[in-house]
């Protein structure tokens, strides 16, 4: 699938997209996009299934990403562990009105778990004091 783009670019804009999907578990982009998109994520979710230091540096080779490529093995793949295929689903949103075409929103198929935020361990600010210079 050309999208009216050279080589580059393709390989560009779903490099963008697949890190988009693995972040927030979901995309909206245009119907013919998101068939493509699925087909990629597949195949990388199933390389993901095998832990190994060389499928990380494979994906992460493929996402010019570690941490998406991490992401995806410690947290995406484990969501599927009997699942072969079809880790996402697509519904159709809207048609966008400057060029017609169809937006669909691509998800994955299970949720991800929320991120626990972090508590900041704040120290308590020392007074200033201040000390007089002995008068010359």
């Amino acid at each position: 699938m050309k999208l009216n783009r050279n080589a580059n670019q393709r390989k560009a804009l779903w490099k963008t997209q697949l890190r988009v999907l693995i972040t927030y578990g979901k995309i909206s982009t245009t119907d013919s996009k998101a068939k493509e998109l699925k087909r990629q994520f597949d195949i990388l979710v199933s390389k993901a299934k095998t832990n190994s230091v060389h499928i990380r540096r494979q994906l992460a080779a493929t996402l010019s990403s570690v941490s998406s490529a991490n992401r995806l093995v410690d947290v995406i793949a484990p969501l599927f562990p009997d699942r072969v295929s079809g880790f996402t689903t697509d519904s159709k949103e809207k048609i966008r009105k400057g060029d017609g075409a169809t937006v669909v929103t691509l998800k994955l198929m299970a949720e991800l778990p929320k991120a626990v935020p972090v508590e900041k361990k704040v120290k308590p600010v020392a007074k200033k004091t201040t000390t007089k210079k002995p008068a010359k």
